[in-house]
């Protein structure tokens, strides 16, 4: 399949409605500034609005959006970038980011006594920049929000395009990894992972969403998340698999349990259990649901056969995603307050470890619609190899 005649770029028209949709959220909540934040791993909130991301992995390159409720956006680069990220935003203002975040602050704070100017990205804003702003603020008063982060979370469907490439990428890698089990013998979880992302990239994807992991044995059962090691990947052993994707700066993340050869009882029933947990939690999602009462359907399945489940920190079975392979909202977990709504992403997951058995997990990059849940990874669920 030939990527390129499907590729989804998102108009100038989309970003102009995005900021249309912000700045109509900052009157609601008497904002009359807006900051938005992102580091060089999570780009989402800056790229969703500016149409600019930064380099994954290379420090110091943040950026960063200043919103005026009045007036136009001002887009910040490393200082180095500048010249690109005007080549690349449709903002007509590009500043660096040292040079500029505080003079920008600090003019509008003189202009505007008391104004209140939300923050979105707080959670992970590098002090260096927070620094800079109240430093420049003034009068002002800076407060948390979660403003972007809400709205970017219901997806247009040009961008649900993008990510059902780049899940149907990430479906193939995982057809190469059981293509590379069946015929060859005595591969390293290092061997598998590499051969996987070398397909990925041979059809489309244009870099992995996150470290791939490929965990087996005693791997899968010890721990939640691992890198692949040279440990050697063996018969009567589960194997998890969790891999993913950027096209088009959209990701896919998905994961597989493999029941590897013969298994014990034990060991089937894990794996058997994961999936009738998986199964039974996407078919309760609903719109209007709250995170908390989306978390409860699997949970039930995984309690009643005595198990319990292994879910990431801050989460019970789904986080959101998108842009970046985790992203705020939703969050589906017992102290999550989100509603859910249409067209909201997530990935959709359920991971059991058990000492003495095997780790496993059941994860797929999901998009809610009206009448219940989509998948937009589909690679088999259920894989006895």
């Amino acid at each position: 399949m030939g990527y390129e005649d499907v590729l989804q770029n998102i108009p100038v028209a989309e970003f102009q409605d995005r900021l249309a949709k912000t700045k109509a959220e900052m009157e609601k909540k008497g904002l009359e500034g807006l900051l938005v934040y992102s580091d060089s791993a999570r780009m989402s909130n800056v790229r969703w609005l500016a149409d600019y991301r930064a380099f994954d992995g290379v420090f110091p390159y943040p950026a960063m959006v200043f919103v005026p409720l009045h007036g136009d956006p001002i887009l910040f680069a490393e200082g180095s970038l500048v010249g690109y990220a005007e080549d690349k935003t449709w903002f007509d203002d590009t500043r660096g980011i040292r040079q500029e975040l505080g003079n920008v602050v600090r003019d509008f704070a003189s202009k505007h006594p008391g104004a209140k100017i939300g923050l979105s990205g707080a959670k992970y804003c590098a002090l260096e920049f927070y620094e800079q702003i109240m430093a420049n603020i003034g009068s002002a008063k800076l407060e948390k929000t979660m403003l972007i982060e809400q709205l970017k979370s219901v997806k247009s469907e040009r961008e649900i395009r993008n990510m059902k490439v780049a899940g149907d990428i990430a479906d193939k890698g995982l057809w190469k990894i059981k293509e590379l089990l069946e015929t060859e013998k005595d591969l390293t979880e290092r061997e598998v992972a590499r051969q996987a992302m070398a397909e990925m990239f041979r059809l489309g994807a244009d870099t992995k969403s996150f470290d791939i992991m490929v965990q087996s044995g005693v791997n899968a059962e010890k721990y939640f998340l691992a890198y692949p090691s040279d440990k050697i990947v063996k018969r009567g052993e589960i194997i998890l698999v969790d891999i993913g994707v950027r096209f088009n700066d959209y990701s896919s993340d998905m994961a597989r349990g493999i029941e590897y050869g013969e298994m014990t009882d034990e060991q089937h029933r894990l794996a058997e259990t994961c999936l009738k947990a998986w199964e039974a939690g996407m078919a309760a999602l609903r719109p209007g649901m709250t995170g908390r009462e989306a978390d409860v359907a699997a949970n039930e399945v995984i309690h009643n056969a005595g198990y319990d489940h292994s879910a990431g920190e801050g989460r019970g079975c789904a986080h959101s995603t998108g842009m970046d392979p985790e992203e705020e909202i939703p969050t589906i977990g017992p102290e999550s307050d989100d509603i859910l709504q249409v067209n909201q992403t997530f990935c959709f997951e359920i991971t059991l470890l058990e000492p003495g058995v095997g780790g496993t997990r059941i994860e797929d990059t999901c998009v809610l619609r009206s009448d219940g849940v989509e998948s937009l990874t589909n690679f088999p669920r259920v894989n006895r190899w």
